[in-house]
């Protein structure tokens, strides 16, 4: 399938791309608030075509797609050609377009509505939590499937050993050791990776946010400087891996492996509890990530999926 590189008149602002998205390469091993650079892969070339600057192509809901808009205006304007809107997703259920917006739009400080920057801000983090959260929920099912086939008496073929030495190098378990990565390999609610980025980012809009795609307040190494990223997908995988895996937040898990038991929906309201050494603010920190969760109705999205989960052809468990 192609798309179009889609370069307006040089007298407007914006500029906007939409290409595949390759496979999410694996996270590199994070430490304390932490992050390595982490990488989506090469895009392959794209065949470009001029079009009218005030072309929005037709959306593709099921498919992913990597976007790069300068423009708060040009988004909002591919999120309508989408028909994405929050309130749809909260209300009727609807599925969210696979729309991957590579980094936030440079002029949200400038934007005299507050409520644009704000739909703007969540619209484009969405989907890039939910996209994180599909490729740990298709891990997630295939370790149940070799639990299962565990309980039975039933040895994992050679390349499901494999497998699990892979995953169990990456989220930091003793390897093969199937229950402790359950405890590790599960989604963040929505809520509360948009309810943090939205804190940490000041809406999108900290220098982090907009030079270095870093919405969660993520630094690199001991010294406080912080991480970097190429793309903002990359900083929600470093943000998703540093919660299941390090030692700060082995209550947020545990919550969450409760919830899991008690087959209780993910609460991303709930779980904020959970973290108090996420920020030196400790307790004021957790009262305002869950009054953005509150105050915009955050909890309605921990519900949401992309539209037609990606075929990713794993391999049978066995």
């Amino acid at each position: 399938m192609q798309f179009r590189v889609f370069r307006p008149a040089a007298a407007l602002a914006g500029l906007l791309l939409i290409v595949p998205l390759a496979a999410l390469a694996e996270p590199a091993a994070l430490t304390d608030q932490t992050s390595a650079e982490l990488q989506v892969a090469d895009l392959p070339p794209q065949q470009e075509q001029a079009l009218p600057a005030s072309a929005v192509p037709p959306i593709d809901k099921t498919s992913d797609l990597v976007l790069k808009v300068d423009s708060a205006g040009k988004l909002s304007e591919i999120f309508d050609s989408a028909d994405y809107a929050l309130a749809d997703v909260r209300d009727g259920g609807a599925d969210v377009p696979r729309l991957l917006v590579e980094a936030m739009p440079g002029d949200l400080r400038r934007l005299d509505s507050v409520d644009l920057r704000k739909d703007v801000f969540f619209n484009t983090l969405l989907p890039l939590v939910l996209r994180v959260n599909e490729d740990i929920r298709h891990d997630r099912d295939r370790l149940l499937a070799l639990q299962g086939l565990q309980r039975l008496g039933l040895a994992p073929s050679a390349e499901s050993r494999a497998w699990l030495a892979e995953l169990s190098e990456r989220y930091d378990v003793a390897d093969g050791d199937i229950d402790a990565l359950l405890l590790r390999v599960d989604e963040v609610p929505p809520s509360l990776a948009l309810a943090q980025a939205a804190v940490e980012s000041g809406w999108g809009t900290s220098h982090s946010a907009q030079r270095r795609n870093a919405l969660f307040g993520q630094t690199a190494g001991s010294a406080v400087r912080y991480a970097a990223f190429d793309r903002l997908i990359d900083g929600v995988a470093s943000y998703a891996r540093n919660l299941n895996t390090h030692p700060a937040y082995a209550g947020f898990r545990a919550r969450r492996a409760a919830l899991r038991a008690a087959r209780l929906e993910l609460d991303g309201y709930d779980l904020a509890s959970t973290l108090m050494r996420y920020s030196t603010r400790g307790t004021a920190y957790i009262r305002d990530v869950r009054a953005m969760i509150r105050g915009n109705d955050l909890v309605e999205l921990d519900s949401a999926r992309l539209a037609a989960d990606r075929a990713i052809g794993l391999p049978a468990a066995s």
